[in-house]
């Protein structure tokens, strides 16, 4: 609440004024009790929600649930996770702000008031507020109370536009006009009580002073501006009141359950929950099959959720066409922890009682949330990494994945690629034997050839048996080697990480392939990984350690970049025959996000050593933890979609569109979409590895 409107007292040498100045005991009295109630009322308002989120699982070990002093003051105060969109997080950050500071200058009023009542001190005579500190708190919440009429007006003008993705249901109307009233009538009541006062314009109050001077203008006398003043404040206190009392029942609670978020979450964007065998037997599910199955933290984002459309706008599903918006997965859950909440609580305490409890709970399933929607999401990161909250979707959607798989909802070819993974130790099927196939007629030494290597080289099943990704993993030796680096590879012991069956919702054959990798790597004494793929990289570097599995893993970019910068790897400006066309790289989400890698490429492509001359390597407008996704992610590689119907084609357009006579990847389940992609585009465009370019310009030593 805006607390400006009250009695002005300007006595040498004390320079200050009264608090509830020109309103009466009664009033006073009146409107403690009503602050009260609104107290109350949001109070009961939180509880009641917390209890909503009461009903989910109590994880333990994911996350730790201490608030961390860093986070508050990044994310929550500062608001630095505001990406995109400009001006609606300048908005943001004006409203969020101005109404944090007049907040506290409220509660700073009160406690002055309260103070100096107990103290016995007259209202000319106050504790704290005056002198120098009350006139800097004046300018101070003058110049906040700006702020805040800037960001409601700014968001107000965002929400009338046409095509907007911010949310328009009239709650969210309402409360911005609301906020617009309580700032502006706090403006008035300033001005009308400077009037009233009868004293000097003092400089530090100066929107008050402006006011005032416009009613004077108008004619405004001392008497009249008394009385106006009293008819005001009111007004303004009771706007701030039901303000404050309505605040849990809005779309405000967000700023609640969103800073509650902030502060306690998990940073680690590709790492998945583990599901124990223990936690099997005694649930007898796995996944999420009802709203009661959703962990506490996730239940809690539901009501974090502002829905500001910012995840739906970087969503490769929705852009694509498919059925899954992951806005309205998070709105469609809310709406329906909202229904079936209370039915749950009552069965709870009726249960207890020993009591039968009526009411029809939405399957969740199928009335609300289409099988479809879930396996349209190519987990990509792209709805957490933008959520100014935090807020995964993802998450959401791969623990009900894990619900459809457990009760064999999966068919068609992606499930063949999980039955053959589960059969062969990779999801083409083809037998072991032939993994090592792809290295014929290298120096390639296994770990048993090689039992003193530095670092292994996770080969993956793209490489193994793909021909076109096979051409990757041949460069990525040729480097190797040439740079004289001890490594190995497992050869036919490798077998598939899993990460695409975890994603995809088969926890337990994720964990069957894990445990037996992490047997094998230990048995050989792996300590550092490299490996091109970045779906193996995150696997190995965020999913292992849940199979104790711990181990130094990098991508190959990373390494790459580092033999450069060491010397130990040189190449010339110019492809043989003189090719030096332009250049772009496209970050696969999986390094860019889940692994947080997006310099290496750049750093291996750049300065003319491969791409051509520095100003001809051209950045794609959606670039590093912006990127946009290739389509494969989350099992994706496995369905029969055809390239017009997947979900990266908006990415191939923004690539097309460079005219870059090459694209640089650095993963092959990009290589694979991408290529798909441009030659479905009728483009001539080639499609490399940022290995295949440095081991196309390499200078043998």
């Amino acid at each position: 609440m805006n607390v400006k409107g009250m009695a002005f007292i300007d006595t040498e040498p004390l320079l200050s004024r009264e608090i509830f100045g020109n309103v009466s005991d009664v009033s006073k009295f009146v409107f403690y009790g009503l602050a009260f109630i609104a107290v109350a009322s949001f109070s009961v308002g939180i509880y009641q929600r917390s209890r909503l989120w009461k009903l989910g699982v109590k994880q333990t070990g994911q996350r730790s649930n201490r608030i961390s002093l860093r986070r508050i003051a990044r994310d929550v105060l500062l608001q630095r996770r505001m990406l995109g969109r400009p001006q609606a997080s300048l908005a943001h950050r004006l409203l969020f702000r101005g109404f944090l500071v007049l907040f506290i200058g409220t509660l700073l009023i009160a406690v002055e008031h309260v103070l100096a009542d107990l103290l016995g001190r007259e209202p000319t005579d106050p504790l704290f507020h005056k002198g120098i500190y009350y006139a800097v708190y004046e300018v101070v919440l003058d110049l906040f109370g700006l702020a805040l009429l800037t960001g409601s007006t700014i968001f107000m003008v965002r929400r009338m536009r046409p095509g907007s993705s911010f949310a328009r249901s009239a709650p969210d109307w309402i409360v911005l006009a609301v906020f617009l009233m309580i700032g502006l009538s706090g403006y008035l009541v300033e001005g009308l009580r400077i009037i009233h006062a009868e004293t000097p314009m003092p400089w530090f109050s100066f929107v008050g002073c402006a006011v005032a001077e416009s009613c004077q203008t108008l004619g405004m006398t001392s008497r009249t501006a008394g009385q106006w003043h009293v008819l005001v404040w009111w007004a303004h206190a009771i706007m701030a009141l039901i303000f404050i009392a309505a605040f849990p029942y809005t779309r405000l609670l967000h700023s609640v359950a969103g800073a509650l978020h902030l502060t306690t979450r998990d940073e680690i964007p590709g790492a998945m929950r583990l599901v124990s065998l223990e936690e099997l037997e005694e649930t007898g599910r796995v996944g999420v099959g009802s709203i009661e199955h959703f962990d506490r933290v996730q239940l809690r984002e539901m009501d974090a959720c502002v829905s500001c459309g910012r995840c739906e706008d970087s969503c490769p599903a929705f852009e694509a066409g498919k059925p899954l918006s992951p806005r309205e997965v998070v709105q469609d859950l809310r709406t329906h922890l909202n229904a079936a909440g209370p039915l749950l609580l009552a069965k709870k305490s009726d249960a207890t009682a020993g009591k039968a409890t009526d009411g029809k709970i939405a399957v969740l399933h199928s009335e609300i949330i289409s099988e479809e929607t879930l396996w349209s999401c190519t987990t990509c990161g792209a709805c957490a990494n933008i959520c100014p909250i935090g807020v995964s979707p993802q998450r959401m959607i791969t623990d009900m994945r894990r619900y459809l798989i457990g009760e064999g909802k999966l068919r068609g070819a992606p499930a063949a690629s999980l039955q053959k993974t589960q059969r062969s130790g990779n999801p083409w099927g083809l037998p072991a034997e032939e993994r090592f196939a792809w290295a014929e007629g290298l120096k390639v030494p296994t770990v048993v050839e090689n039992p003193e290597f530095e670092i292994l080289y996770w080969v993956g099943c793209a490489a193994s048996y793909d021909r076109r990704i096979q051409r990757v993993a041949r460069s990525i030796v040729k480097l190797l080697n040439a740079a004289d680096v001890s490594f190995a590879v497992l050869g036919s012991q490798e077998r598939c990480t899993g990460e695409s069956a975890r994603r995809m919702g088969d926890e337990f054959l994720f964990q069957e392939l894990a445990a037996a990798n992490v047997e094998n790597l230990n048995e050989h004494g792996v300590k550092r990984i490299v490996a091109h793929c970045p779906h193996c990289v995150n696997s190995l570097l965020h999913d292992y350690p849940q199979m104790n599995g711990r181990y130094e893993v990098v991508h190959h970019s990373q390494l790459l970049a580092q033999l450069i910068k060491e010397g130990r790897l040189e190449a010339a400006p110019e492809a043989p025959g003189g090719d030096s066309g332009k250049v772009t790289f496209h970050d696969p989400c999986y390094l860019a996000r889940a692994v947080g890698v997006t310099e290496p490429p750049r750093q291996i492509l750049a300065k003319g050593k491969c791409g051509g001359k520095p100003e001809q390597v051209v950045e794609l407008s959606r670039n590093r933890q912006q990127t946009a996704c290739c389509g494969a992610g989350g099992g994706r590689m496995w369905f029969d979609d055809a390239p017009s119907e997947r979900s990266g084609g908006g990415r191939v357009e923004e690539i097309v569109a460079t005219g870059a006579d090459t694209v640089a990847v650095g993963c092959p389940f990009c290589l694979v979409m991408l290529s798909d992609g441009v030659a479905n585009s009728n483009s001539d465009m080639k499609v490399l590895d940022v290995a295949e370019i440095l081991a196309e310009r390499l200078i043998d030593p």
